[in-house]
């Protein structure tokens, strides 16, 4: 259930921009922004410069004066958030737990895996929007392909949930470019027979690929996707992991000629 919040305190009257689209003017605001994008802040947020407005706009002098010894003596970024959400009442302890944990996990990690654990989260949510624009961020922020991949990959996922299976699979077939992974792949299978509806019975000596029995590719008989994605996975449970990416790879080399005849 979604919550209301009515700002009780000071309101300020200049804001505290946190970035270049976001700028913050009560302590109500300030909580709200750090526990939703726990994730993404950075430990520098808390400087001089925060504890002056704190204190100056929303007249929070003991809790700038908390923050900044705080600072001085070398505490976390999360330590410094968990004062603050304590101070508002806003959440409850074990709210503020889960926050802190999830800053001192990221504490290590780079600015793009930040932005893109944050979209996981915001995936799982249903926040899409939000998470699109977390995974754009974090793949501007990073070039390791394998790291785009993943990103690619839960793009998809992102589509998928929306029933967007044409753009879904586009993301899949970009991950499984980028990362080569056989998840990806598989994805991309079942994005394309989300896409197509029921799928369709093959022609006698039609092209498009099935899985028959022994899980080879064959094109000898009616069949369809799905009748592959069956196989597919009696091979991946079989242990048989060779038979199971040669069949992939297979499939996705059909399939990628279907298109083409397609366009």
């Amino acid at each position: 259930m979604s919550r209301m919040w009515i700002c009780e305190g000071r309101i300020a009257q200049k804001g505290l921009a946190v970035n270049n689209r976001v700028s913050l003017y009560s302590l109500e605001e300030l909580c709200y922004y750090l526990y939703q994008n726990a994730e993404s802040v950075e430990e520098s947020l808390y400087n001089e410069a925060f504890c002056q407005w704190l204190s100056e706009e929303l007249g929070m002098e003991e809790l700038a004066k908390e923050l900044r010894q705080g600072v001085e003596q070398g505490k976390s970024g999360g330590w410094c958030m968990q004062q603050i959400l304590l101070s508002s009442g806003l959440y409850s302890h074990r709210e503020i737990s889960q926050a802190v944990s999830i800053v001192q996990s990221m504490e290590s990690t780079s600015p793009a895996q930040r932005a893109k654990l944050k979209g996981d989260r915001l995936l799982r949510s249903g926040k899409y929007r939000q998470a699109w624009l977390a995974y754009q961020q974090a793949l501007e922020e990073e070039s390791d392909l394998f790291f785009q991949g993943k990103v690619w990959h839960n793009l998809g996922t992102l589509y998928a949930r929306q029933f967007l299976f044409e753009a879904a699979g586009e993301c899949y077939k970009r991950a499984y470019e980028i990362g080569q992974q056989t998840v990806s792949s598989e994805a991309y299978l079942f994005a394309l027979t989300c896409r197509d509806g029921q799928a369709k019975e093959l022609e006698p000596g039609g092209a498009q690929a099935w899985g028959s029995a022994d899980g080879q590719i064959t094109t000898q008989n009616s069949g369809n996707i799905a009748g592959a994605l069956k196989a597919l996975h009696k091979l991946k449970s079989s242990g048989d992991r060779t038979g199971y990416e040669g069949m992939v790879e297979d499939l996705l080399f059909k399939l990628r000629l279907e298109y083409r005849k397609s366009e």
